[in-house]
């Protein structure tokens, strides 16, 4: 079974636009015989959160392998479809590990000087460090009251 990307790490965008990919992911990149990450612009945050959703090639090479050319996709998942597959790039990593995001990328997530990089298993999600941070503490508050409604449901914790 492959390892998942995993944990969350900082690192500083310098002038020339380029980042340091995680060591821990960069591993599990290279195990995927590929130097580098696919990324595209994260639709699972909606309008809400910018990121980018970031792998392997294998991961993008399903998803267009899921795809019949021979049926026509309901109008959402087509528009989808396309705009994911139109807006992914391969992004080569230098001989240092650093990645070059593209302008548009940069632009779109409000990129300043530091970059957060997002396990989620599978895949792993390129945020600007401090909108990341917000998010996190607003995730945190709202796992916290769930787990107490929960555990009130449940007669109390173990």
């Amino acid at each position: 079974m492959a390892k998942g990307f995993r944990g969350t790490f900082e690192n500083r965008l310098d002038k020339k636009g380029r980042v340091s990919v995680p060591a821990e992911f960069r591993s599990i990149l290279k195990s995927q015989g590929f130097d580098g990450i696919v990324a595209f612009p994260s639709l699972r945050h909606g309008t809400k959160h910018k990121a980018l959703e970031c792998s392997g090639p294998d991961r993008l090479d399903q998803m267009s392998a899921s795809i019949d050319p021979t049926k026509v996709l309901p109008d959402n998942a087509a528009k989808l479809t396309q705009f994911v597959l139109s807006q992914s790039r391969d992004i080569a990593m230098d001989g240092e590990g650093r990645i070059v995001l593209p302008d548009l990328f940069v632009k779109l997530l409000g990129l300043n000087e530091r970059v957060a990089f997002v396990g989620q298993g599978p895949y792993f999600e390129i945020w600007d460090a401090e909108v990341h941070a917000q998010q996190q503490q607003a995730l945190w508050t709202e796992g916290l009251g769930l787990a107490d409604r929960m555990n009130q449901d449940s007669g109390g914790a173990p």
